[in-house]
């Protein structure tokens, strides 16, 4: 079980760690930090200045997220997600599994990105109508990884469109099953809170100035601990839930994922 914790606290650096660097290393954490400090300035000198949107619309150094982000964002997701249903299948059927698995949806990378945008794309269109539409899209696709994980070959429009069969009636109950995780999330994002807060008070105690960069690093790191394990539970009850909307009994399915060496 410590591989599966291991692999979602990975899974969860891995999404957010990059990122964080990357924009300090093109200055938008610096150019956020001076903005806020000139909206704080300029609000205490005129309490009628303009809200926040407002004023940052008007900033003269208005922050972008960098371009190597957006790629990172298209092509980096969708294996990682891959990967990390594919230990959480493993784990499910008795299967060994490893930390380094999170990274074994990158032997499939061009689907499970190709994957991961389509079912983006198609959930961001719902959302447009309202937010409910946009809701059972995602669920409705909520199964899209863990067919492409047993089936590799699969196209990942096929994954999208077999996920939507299968969840036609299904969508009500796995929304109340991941309803039945927010008190959890509630929990660890309190114990983030709390944590981040004692960390970067040492940090201070110690000496050093509590940039914008140095605040998101800690809560990149402390929120990939922290949230691992629950995301990992989560992650598992999903798949037994898999197994269920395709009528299949875990225990009963034989290895189809054909990992090298394992």
């Amino acid at each position: 079980m410590s591989h599966v914790f291991a692999s979602s606290a990975v899974y969860l650096l891995c999404l957010s760690l990059p990122v964080v660097i990357v924009e300090q290393i093109t200055g938008l954490w610096g150019i956020l930090e001076r903005a806020v400090d000139a909206y704080l300035a300029e609000s205490a000198n005129n309490m009628n200045f303009a809200n926040i949107y407002e004023w940052a619309q008007s900033y003269p150094y208005q922050a972008n997220v960098s371009l190597a982000t957006w790629f990172f964002l298209v092509l980096v997701p969708g294996p990682l997600t891959l990967g990390l249903s594919i230990v959480w299948l493993r784990l499910l059927r008795g299967h060994a599994i490893f930390t380094d698995m999170v990274f074994s949806g990158f032997g499939n990378f061009l689907r499970a990105a190709l994957l991961n945008l389509t079912r983006f794309i198609f959930i961001i269109l719902w959302a447009i109508l309202f937010i409910i539409p946009g809701l059972i899209a995602y669920y409705r696709y909520s199964l899209a990884f863990f067919l492409l994980a047993d089936n590799p070959s699969m196209s990942p429009f096929s994954a999208i469109t077999l996920s939507k069969y299968y969840m036609r009636q299904n969508k009500g109950n796995r929304f109340f099953l991941d309803l039945s995780f927010i008190g959890w999330f509630i929990l660890a994002a309190i114990t983030l809170f709390f944590s981040s807060s004692m960390v970067l008070g040492m940090i201070e105690i110690s000496g050093y100035t509590i940039t914008l960069f140095i605040n998101q690093l800690v809560n990149c790191v402390l929120g990939a601990v922290i949230m691992a394990p629950l995301y990992a539970y989560r992650g598992v009850a999903a798949a037994e839930y898999y197994h269920r909307a395709i009528c299949k009994d875990p225990a009963g399915v034989s290895d189809p994922l054909k990992l090298p060496g394992v």
